[in-house]
This record gives C-alpha cells, sequence and structure tokens, in this order.
C-alpha cells in the first residue's frame, strides 16, 4: 500500500471519515484448539516482523477488567486470531515473544505484553511500541485509526471495539476487524522504515511542543468548567471571587439589585460608593450608557489589543448609565466600565452576557490583595464561589488606568 511522502503532525476525526475505508483480506487464521498451534506458531517463527494486537471483553463497571482473551498476529499475507481464552497461553507463543531475532510491532504496546504475561510469562525481546516510533517522524497522534490515516490516507474501521472476544464464536465481520488492526500496525511500521525519521534535535522540539499544548489544552477544558460554574452562580444571584485583567475581582452580575447588595454586605462597604463593571466588548455599552460621548469613543479604539499586544487596561468612567443596579453608581449617575481582554475574565462576561461587578477582593478599608494567596480567608468562606483559575500565579498585578468622560467630552484622569 502506498504511503505519503511526508507526515502531518495531526489529523481530524472529520478528515479522517472522510477517507476510504481500508481493511485486512489477506488469510484469517482462528486459533481456538490445542491441536492448531503448532502450525501457527511455525508459520510465525519464519516472519522477521510481525503486527500485534489484543483484545479483552469490554467492561462496563469502574475498577472491573477482564483477561486477554485474543491475540491477533500478522503479516502482511496471513493473520492468526489466537482465542485465549479458550486455549490458554501457549508456551510456545510466549517464545515468540521472547524471540530477539522476531522483531514484534503493537500499539500501547505496554499494556497489551503486560496483559499476555498474566497468562503465561515470559521476558518481551526485540518488541516495538509505534506510539513512541512514529514521533521521530514527526507524527504526534497517538491512536491507530489516526496514524493510519496520515500514513496511508486511508481509514480503518472501530466499529468493532465494544465485542464480547468471550463469545463462543467470532463473526466474520469479528475476525476482520481484529486482524485489520495487527494488519495496521505491522504496515505501518514497514512505511515508517522506508521513510527518513527527523533530526533527533527537531523530535525533541515537537515532543516539548506537544506536552506544552496537551497541558494548555488541560488547562483549557478546567478554566472552561470553572467558568461554567462561576456562571452558574451568578445567574442565581451569588456572589464570587475571580481573576481579572488587573487585581482579583469581588463580582456578581450588575444588574441584580439583590446580588449588589448581598455584595456590599459580604464587602462590608457602605451603600451609595460606586464600583467599576467589566464587559466583554465594547459592543456591549451601549446597552448600559445612554450614549457614548465621541472622547471615550476614542479611548475605547486606542485602549484595544493591537496585534495581540494588549495595552494598560483602562477604565471609562461614562455619564449616564443605565439598565444596571442604581446601587452600583455614582452621585451623578456615572459608571465605570472596562472592556476586559484578558481571556478568564473575557469569557466569563461574554458567557454571563452582562456586566460584571468587578471590586477589589477584600473587605473594605483593607489592603487590596496583589495575588490570590493574600486574599481573606474569611472573604474566601464567604461567598457563593472563588474561580480555580490562575490562582497560583504571584506576578504583581497592574491596576487600571480611570479616565472619566463628561457628557460634554471633557476629560478628567483620576488614575494615569
Amino acid at each position: 500500500m502506498e504511503h505519503a511522502k511526508q507526515f502531518t503532525r495531526h489529523i481530524s476525526k472529520e478528515l479522517v471519515n472522510l477517507m476510504p475505508l481500508a481493511s485486512f483480506e489477506g488469510e484469517t487464521v482462528i486459533v481456538d484448539r490445542p491441536e492448531q498451534i503448532d502450525a501457527a506458531v511455525s508459520y510465525l517463527r519464519g516472519c522477521a516482523v510481525l503486527g500485534i494486537d489484543t483484545e479483552a471483553r469490554p467492561s462496563f463497571t469502574r475498577g472491573m477488567h477482564y483477561p486477554t482473551a485474543l491475540v491477533q498476529i500478522a503479516t502482511e499475507e496471513r493473520c492468526y486470531l489466537f482465542r485465549l481464552n479458550k486455549t490458554g497461553m501457549p508456551a510456545s507463543l510466549a517464545e515468540v515473544f521472547s524471540d530477539k531475532k522476531i522483531c514484534k510491532v503493537g500499539l500501547a504496546f505496554k499494556d497489551d505484553l503486560n496483559g499476555l504475561r498474566r497468562l503465561h510469562d515470559f521476558k518481551p525481546q526485540n518488541c516495538i511500541d509505534l506510539q513512541s516510533l512514529v514521533a521521530r517522524y514527526g507524527i504526534m497522534e497517538l491512536g491507530l485509526q489516526k496514524i493510519f490515516a496520515i500514513v496511508f490516507g486511508k481509514k480503518i474501521s472501530k466499529s468493532q471495539q465494544l465485542t464480547n472476544w468471550e463469545a463462543d464464536t467470532l463473526t466474520p465481520e469479528q475476525a476482520r476487524y481484529a486482524a485489520t488492526d495487527a494488519w495496521a500496525t505491522l504496515l505501518i511500521y514497514n512505511a515508517l522504515q522506508d521513510s527518513t525519521p527527523l533530526p533527533k534535535r527537531e523530535v525533541e522540539q515537537l515532543k516539548s511542543a506537544e506536552r506544552e499544548a496537551q497541558v494548555q489544552h488541560q488547562l483549557d477544558i478546567n478554566m472552561h468548567k470553572d467558568i461554567d460554574r462561576a456562571v452558574e452562580v451568578l445567574q442565581q444571584g451569588g456572589v464570587i471571587l475571580y481573576p481579572t485583567d488587573t487585581v482579583w475581582g469581588m463580582g456578581c452580575d450588575a444588574t441584580n439589585d439583590a446580588a449588589v447588595d448581598k455584595l456590599f454586605r459580604l464587602k462590608r462597604r457602605e451603600q451609595g460608593k460606586s464600583v467599576l463593571v467589566l464587559v466583554a466588548g465594547s459592543e456591549t455599552i451601549t446597552t448600559f450608557i445612554r450614549a457614548i460621548p465621541d472622547a471615550a469613543q476614542q479611548l475605547l479604539e486606542v485602549s484595544a489589543p493591537e496585534e495581540g499586544v494588549s495595552p494598560k487596561p483602562l477604565t471609562i468612567i461614562y455619564p449616564d448609565a443605565q439598565n444596571v443596579s442604581r446601587a452600583i453608581l455614582a452621585d451623578d449617575g456615572s459608571l465605570g466600565i472596562r472592556v476586559t481582554y484578558e481571556k478568564f475574565s473575557n469569557l466569563l462576561c461574554r458567557q454571563l452576557g452582562k456586566p460584571l461587578v468587578s471590586t477589589s477582593a477584600n473587605f473594605a478599608g483593607r489592603p487590596t490583595p496583589k495575588a490570590f494567596c493574600e486574599i481573606d480567608s474569611k472573604l474566601l468562606e464567604a461567598v457563593d464561589y472563588v474561580c480555580h483559575s490562575r490562582r497560583s500565579e504571584n506576578k504583581p498585578a497592574r491596576p487600571s488606568s480611570i479616565i472619566k468622560v463628561g457628557r460634554n467630552n471633557e476629560i478628567t484622569v483620576i488614575r494615569p
């Protein structure tokens, strides 16, 4: 089978599904009686390279695992399916896995070998795991289906994955599926041997980038879960502590009078003192300000990120606020609004769909915490939810600039 000359690092499931199907079309021999074993092992001993896979009865109970029921051993022309639940693990077959002269290739091979060794112990020799090998050629996928698609531009079926491999008989479809996985590992190995590996330094750089991407992916997953929970609390009128583009904030839904009152009580802040709000984008400001002065619009434009670089956060105090709790406004009806471009608080505001109160995470009159570790434990216990994201950061937060803009474009710099 023809293979690609250059390999991509990753491939999407959607692209794999568009590819033509490939399956093992050679001779499949099911070994389920002791008298068949010698002939099968004799054939395998004459081979230089073998593709290996194993199957066990699927378990749907956490912590329960069934023993290996099937081991598939393939050449390009023939595949033997040893039904170990019927024959046990023959000593002669175990010797194949200990034979230095025969190269055995599998995927996540250590698990397969451990499962076989529990049936009959042996010392694995010349056993190669494709998951370690493919990285040398720039392939960062770990699943057999995706690796096969990258190398050959075809997909192999996973439709029989939940088969009961301990059943009395295997259907032709199940046998072909089992044989295909072992055959596919062999074809991938042979194709890689026919290709040029990347320089070692480049491989290490790819692996490092892959590890960083995986860590970031998990952080993103955790962040979205964190935001989901925070938004749920906010929608129920709760008060949260959360990271912002400046210091840690204490927040609630700015349109909810009861939530704002609760926040003021928890913060021990007297009524009548204004607080600012965060929004996810400048396009939402017109909902909460009757008319944006031209000077404020210009400030919004110059404070937006440019080529991925965000300037210092800017809070603009607008005249004539509307559609928010009166308790957060200044005596003159003005309201401080900051468009946050920091990832967590931006997504939080966007998902909430309303302005989010942002006052420092401290009791009134106490110093503003510069990092999460400085927040008073009593305040942590008092609020309804404390976000988990960015807690470990110790980098000193920078306060925002504050500029007040009047109805007639008068500008007052409150904090540069």
